[in-house]
């Protein structure tokens, strides 16, 4: 998602943040504060308000999301945009889902 396009509709509500939890130092914690004891696998991620409160996060209603690439999974991640954003609009929800499945179809 590295797409300037994709950057700029995420940049319109979100600060993407990386963390390489077994090398970043409290990367670990940091993912279990969050998962509040789920399971599931990386990449993972969560959306949080300005406090650092969690909104949603990838451990949909099919399992971990942490990479959308199935339909069923990208509609999963719209949804989660849906309830995290504050200016992104459907425009730019259904542009980030493009670009998944774009992105989906070049690594096919």
């Amino acid at each position: 998602m590295a797409l300037d396009k994709v950057t700029h509709a995420l940049a319109k509500d979100f600060v993407v943040a990386h963390v390489v939890t077994d090398e970043d130092e409290g990367g670990e914690e940091l993912l279990e504060a969050y998962r509040q004891g789920r399971s599931g696998g990386v990449p993972w991620f969560v959306f949080t308000d300005a406090d650092g409160r969690s909104i949603v996060d990838s451990s949909g209603p099919n399992g971990n999301v942490g990479c959308p690439y199935t339909d069923e999974e990208i509609a999963d991640f719209a949804a989660m945009l849906r309830k995290a954003a504050v200016r992104l609009d459907e425009e730019d929800i259904a542009a980030l889902s493009a670009s998944l499945v774009e992105n989906r179809k070049k690594n096919s």
